[in-house]
């Protein structure tokens, strides 16, 4: 009985230090800095607005004049589920089969900044 207790003990000792030895990784980023004129447009511009994508060619129009516009009238994102937005799961997801963007998917820290962009309220800053 002794042993099994020790053993117990032991393993929980082990189980939690390992929280303190790694601790989550931290967001190259502040939440609050993220804003959409320096953060998301750059991104959606850059990567989605483009030639043959969402350049007025495809819904939405994401080039830079039209981005806000198009993803706040267009219902594309969720501020009470950000996760579930259309934007944020086109780019995680893909549509229809195809991956977004069809140039290769958008790096991790982008998707970040998408999704704590819209869970601040999406706002145009």
């Amino acid at each position: 009985m002794i042993i099994r207790a020790a053993f117990l003990f032991g393993t929980l000792v082990t189980a939690f230090s390992c929280y303190y030895e790694y601790p989550p990784e931290q967001t190259p980023f502040n939440p609050d800095d993220v804003s959409f004129s320096t953060h998301i447009l750059p991104i959606l511009s850059g990567k989605c607005g483009t030639t043959d994508c969402h350049d007025g060619t495809h819904v939405p129009n994401l080039q830079a004049e039209n981005a806000y516009r198009e993803l706040s009238n267009g219902g594309y994102y969720n501020v009470t589920f950000p996760e579930q937005s259309e934007l944020y799961k086109a780019i995680v997801e893909g549509v229809g089969g195809l991956e977004m963007p069809p140039s290769g998917s958008l790096s991790q820290l982008d998707k970040e900044l998408i999704l704590t962009w819209i869970r601040k309220g999406a706002p145009n800053d």
